[in-house]
């Protein structure tokens, strides 16, 4: 057999099987980041944004005389937490500013909730049931805030166009290093 006919030595394959086998490993790291955003901003941005449409129209709808009093009834509470201070209804009031769980006093007392991983609400007394959830194994993986702003005042002193913020932030997301996935949703309402 002359030279020219001879066939791929081992060192040869050895070397091209290296060389897939790292262009392989390094499309499955290109598959994992596509996977995670995937996730992240697709599946839990639509989330984040229907939780954060459908506290909107919650807060919309409740009736503007009783729940923008200085006591709204208790059809007025949206927290699903009972406690009397968590009442606020309508009240101008709240807070943007992501909470870390479960606030015991401050002023997202009565304009936050939260949602399990399938979108309802973790509902009880007060802080506790946050908590009992969580110790059952069903943390919660949304985190809902909202701020009322009263634009308007009527010449009685009443609030004639109130704006209602709410911000979601998913803490369901896969750890990329980025931000969680939030969603901050707007409208005005009036009497």
């Amino acid at each position: 057999m002359s030279r020219t006919e001879r066939g791929v030595t081992l060192v040869e394959t050895m070397i091209a099987v290296l060389i897939s086998l790292f262009v392989i490993t390094s499309l499955g790291g290109v598959v994992f980041v596509a996977t995670a955003q995937n996730k992240n901003q697709g599946v839990e941005m639509s989330r984040v944004t229907v939780y954060s449409q459908d506290k909107i129209e919650t807060l919309a709808n409740l009736d503007w005389y009783d729940c923008t009093e200085a006591t709204p009834t208790a059809d007025c509470n949206t927290t699903g937490i009972t406690g009397s201070t968590w009442n606020q209804g309508l009240k101008a009031g709240g807070t943007l500013t992501q909470e870390v769980g479960c606030p015991t006093s401050g002023s997202a007392i009565g304009y936050i909730d939260f949602l399990d991983s399938a979108g309802n609400q973790i509902a009880g007394a007060d802080c506790s049931a946050v908590t009992a959830a969580a110790a059952a194994g069903r943390p919660f993986a949304y985190l809902r805030q909202w701020q009322i702003t009263d634009v308007i005042t009527t010449a009685a002193n009443t609030p004639g166009l109130k704006r209602i913020d709410v911000v979601v932030w998913s803490r369901n997301a896969v750890n990329t290093g980025s931000a969680a996935p939030s969603a901050l949703l707007t409208t005005y309402v009036s009497e």
